[in-house]
């Protein structure tokens, strides 16, 4: 009952329609579940979320962007002439308009049901793997690791837990190609003469010089790309007639299944893949962008099932985990995880959804 007190006193608090009694009586209930500040910090965060707004304010969440990662000494080496030292946005640069969501009490209610908290992981930048198998070069990265590499041309990309990278020895020559699978954040050198091309198993993506993020794990559901400044040429397999152009802070997502898995060859059916463009939002606290924030060692996850949730936690820790109840498995969650170990996570999580684990070495069940 006190937990269903919360939320509805939190709701209050947010929509500032909370009394100063219901002030007190929520300041009391926190300082009897302390336990419950990860979900108090993540609606806070939520709530304040804003759409990205314009040019002016793209290149500051960028710039910031970059200059967190520099700083972030869990990264081995640091890339050079990033436009990032001694950065703070023009607080003049005009009044920034935030919508706030309008949240009716019974939506955070909800959220006991669809859960969520925050977890974080360690770069280890020792878990990267550099590999020359003749003509072609290899990079990639342990589940539970990630890194950072320098290319040829002084493009730097970002690899996440479980990914892999490989160009051969004409890179940078006439053209500067790579292969990608799993996820990497790419800082692209400007050369007008020489594009930038990128193939993952889903789609292509032809650049000049721009940052933007890939993510493209084959077991995934879908293949995501998301711009953060510049504008990139994308190329969908069973497209290949078609170019879709993104331009700042727009969201690219193709839905794997209909290309890596088509159904009978015999059949005749139509295969082009459901496609989507979304527009990329930041907090405006500190001019995160959810996508991106792996990088500097936070995942971000929105309404998520459990069931995929589990997947960047198999990535993360480099663990594996089985969920033993198809109800479980459908359980949404969104949030933000920051420094907990595996087990602090379930915790986390179990404050807004009942289910019980059990750790034996590197595998974890969870059930209800």
């Amino acid at each position: 009952m006190s937990q269903e007190k919360f939320w509805i006193l939190f709701s209050k608090k947010l929509s500032k329609e909370a009394s100063a009694e219901e002030l007190l009586e929520l300041e009391e209930l926190i300082h009897q579940h302390p336990e419950w500040q990860y979900a108090i910090q993540n609606l806070e965060d939520l709530w304040s979320l804003d759409p990205v707004k314009d040019m002016h304010e793209e290149e500051d969440a960028y710039l910031l962007h970059l200059q967190r990662m520099n700083d972030a000494s869990f990264f081995e080496d640091q890339p050079e002439n990033l436009p990032v030292s001694d950065y703070f946005p023009d607080e003049n640069r005009g009044r920034r308009i935030r919508l706030k969501w309008i949240m009716a009490a019974a939506v955070f209610i909800g959220l006991i049901i669809t859960g969520f908290s925050i977890f974080h992981n360690k770069v280890n930048a020792k878990g990267a793997t550099d590999v020359k198998q003749g003509d072609i070069s290899e990079i990639s990265t342990r589940l539970g690791s990630k890194s950072k590499v320098q290319l040829p041309d002084g493009s730097v990309v970002w690899l996440n837990a479980g990914s892999k990278l490989t160009y051969d020895k004409e890179f940078g020559q006439a053209i500067r190609e790579v292969s990608l699978t799993g996820e990497g954040f790419f800082d692209v050198a400007k050369n007008k003469e020489k594009p930038f091309i990128i193939h993952t198993r889903a789609i292509d993506i032809k650049v000049l010089g721009t940052a933007f993020n890939v993510k493209a794990y084959p077991e995934d559901k879908t293949t995501e790309t998301s711009l953060i400044r510049g504008s990139i040429e994308v190329s969908v397999r069973n497209r290949p007639n078609e170019k879709i152009i993104l331009s700042p802070n727009e969201k690219l997502v193709v839905r794997n299944r209909d290309i890596v898995a088509p159904r009978i060859k015999e059949e005749k059916v139509d295969l082009k893949p459901e496609i989507s463009i979304n527009q990329l939002r930041r907090s405006p606290i500190d001019s995160t962008i959810a996508e991106t924030q792996w990088v500097e060692n936070r995942l971000v996850f929105r309404d998520e099932s459990f069931k995929d949730l589990a997947v960047s936690f198999e990535r993360w820790y480099n663990i594996k985990i089985t969920i033993s109840d198809s109800e479980l498995e459908e359980a949404r969650f969104s949030g933000t995880f920051s420094n907990e170990t595996i087990e602090q996570a379930l915790q986390a999580l179990m404050i807004t959804k009942s289910f019980r684990y059990e750790i034996n070495s590197d595998q974890i069940i969870i059930y209800k």
